[in-house]
Formats: C-alpha cells, sequence, structure tokens
C-alpha cells in the first residue's frame, strides 16, 4: 500500500476528531454520537448524556434551549423542563422572571404550543411596560413575540395591530435599518401575505430584504429569511404565472445555497428550503404540463384521417 500523504494524514486526523464528543472528548465507545445543533467540524457531534449534564449545571440561562457556540436553539422536551424549572424558582425567590417568561414562551412556541406560549407572552409583555416603559427595545420585542404566537393561531388582525405598534416605535427610536425593525418589517409582510394582501407584503418583503443585505450581509439567517419569504410570496402569487415561479426559484435557490453553506444540511431551516423549492417544482411542472397540454388540444382537430 502506498504511503498517505500529508493532506490525506491530516484529513484522517480531522475525522477522527470529528468522531468525538466534544464535551468529553470520547469516542462512540461512551454511547452513540449525534449532532443537535448547527456547530460544524469537530465541535458537531455530542453524547446526549454529555449535553443534558451540561445544560442542567451550567450557570448560563441559555444553556437550556441554545448551544453555546452556534447561537442555534435545541428545541426539545428537556428545554421546557428545565425553563419551566427556572421560572417556578424565580417565581419563589421573587426574582425578575422577564427573561425567563420569553424564553420559555418562545421555546413553548417553536414546539407548536400556541396556547401555553400566550398567557406567558402577555405576562412578560404587561410586565415589560410597567417596568420598561412602551419603547424600550425589550418591550418592543416582547410585542412582537405575542404577535406572532397570534398569528399563528390565527388571530391576525391582533397580531397586525401588534406588529404595526412595535414597527411605528422601531422605525422612530431604532431605524428603519436596525435589526430589530427589519424582523417586525419581515413579520408584517409575512401575516399581510397571509390574508392575501399581496402587494403591501410584497413592499415590506422588498424593504427588509433590501435593509437585511445591506445591514447584516447576504449569508447571515435573517437574510435568508427575507430572501425566502419574498420566494414564497411569488410563489403563492403566481398560480399559473410562469414568470413569477421563474423570480420564486431563483430566490429560493439562494436562500437554500446560503443555508447549505452556513447551516449544513440537516438544520431545520435548510430543510425547509429544500421543501419550499421541490414544491416549486412540482408546481411549475403542473403549470407547464397544463400548457402543453393546451398547445396540444389547441394545435388541430384531432388524428389525420387517411
Amino acid at each position: 500500500m502506498a504511503p498517505r500523504t500529508r493532506a490525506q494524514r491530516k484529513r484522517a486526523r480531522e475525522e477522527e476528531d470529528e468522531k468525538r464528543c466534544r464535551l468529553c472528548l470520547e469516542g462512540e465507545a461512551d454511547g452513540p454520537l449525534v449532532q443537535l445543533c448547527a456547530c460544524r467540524g469537530s465541535a458537531k457531534l455530542v453524547h446526549r448524556h454529555c449535553l443534558e449534564k451540561w445544560r442542567r449545571t451550567s450557570p448560563k440561562e441559555d444553556a437550556a434551549y441554545r448551544c453555546g457556540e452556534c447561537k442555534d436553539e435545541y428545541r426539545d422536551a428537556l428545554s421546557l423542563e428545565l425553563l419551566s424549572a427556572r421560572l417556578q424558582a424565580k417565581r419563589t425567590s421573587g426574582q425578575n422572571t422577564l427573561f425567563t417568561l420569553n424564553a420559555l414562551a418562545a421555546e413553548l412556541h417553536d414546539q407548536g404550543k400556541f396556547d401555553e406560549a400566550e398567557p406567558l407572552l402577555r405576562e412578560a409583555l404587561e410586565m415589560s411596560r410597567k417596568i420598561l416603559g412602551n419603547r424600550h427595545q425589550i418591550t418592543l420585542a416582547s410585542i412582537n413575540n405575542l404577535g406572532m404566537v397570534l398569528k399563528d393561531k390565527g388571530d391576525l388582525a391582533t397580531a397586525e395591530l401588534l406588529y404595526r405598534e412595535a414597527l411605528e416605535v422601531q422605525r422612530e427610536t431604532l431605524g428603519n435599518r436596525h435589526p430589530g425593525t427589519l424582523c417586525t418589517i419581515s413579520n408584517l409582510g409575512v401575516l399581510l401575505q397571509a390574508k392575501g394582501d399581496f402587494a403591501a407584503a410584497e413592499l415590506l418583503h422588498r424593504e427588509g430584504l433590501d435593509g437585511s443585505r445591506e445591514t447584516l450581509g447576504n449569508r447571515h439567517p435573517d437574510t435568508l429569511g427575507s430572501i425566502n419569504n419574498l420566494g414564497t410570496l411569488f410563489s403563492k402569487k403566481g398560480d399559473d404565472a410562469e414568470p413569477l415561479h421563474h423570480e420564486a426559484y431563483v430566490l429560493y435557490r439562494e436562500a437554500l445555497d446560503g443555508r447549505l453553506e452556513t447551516l449544513g444540511n440537516r438544520h431545520p431551516e435548510t430543510r425547509k428550503s429544500i421543501g419550499n423549492l421541490r414544491t416549486l417544482l412540482l408546481k411549475l411542472l403542473k403549470v407547464l404540463q397544463a400548457k402543453g397540454g393546451h398547445l396540444l388540444r389547441s394545435s388541430g382537430d384531432g388524428p389525420e384521417k387517411t
């Protein structure tokens, strides 16, 4: 067997490192290694029991639900368990619960438990208005968060009022290019799109995307989300309009390429992009088949008779 080159030896070492738990540095002899966040390279694998122990004992509150390296959220039952326990402990000791209320509500929202998230967000918003005032960034974030839950519950009218309240203050206090403002612009655009107001939604989606490209860059997760949102608008607005489907394809493709590059192919947002692109291509195929069938039917009166 020919001796391995330096590059091959380096790659072999990297592959060996990648098969170790990033916390205990042991391999699969101590249990199966899994990837539970968006970390890549030697930091992507971990033993479940190591991660659970770290999340239970870490002094950082966000360790309950978010990776400290890539900031990706875990979205699992342990997150709810730890955050619920911390909220109860803070209530008992009389500590400020604002951060934990929002964190637990966000986790419930991510897991589709909207009815459980709503009262926590209302409590957090009431507390924030009272302690910080109506124009504080944390208050505006709480308004936005409650709007997202109500939108997902189908209460579009109340959600729209909340989004517009937050956006008006954010434009005045933070400016049109602040990430918080851009987030609310995006959320309001998605809501108006759900209401069928495509014209107003497109204006907001374009404003949000332009601002995100300028402020955050083309590969930032928020920018990629805005690209995806505009693509979804064109996909829904297009119906039988092939040019709009083409615009949607270009946007979906950019979002997918960016997520593959920055998040990897296992991340939920990447998989969402793959699903969006697949659905669009199937829709476009049906449009083309329908047009082809129409052309065939109109090209003659039937088989030529001899």
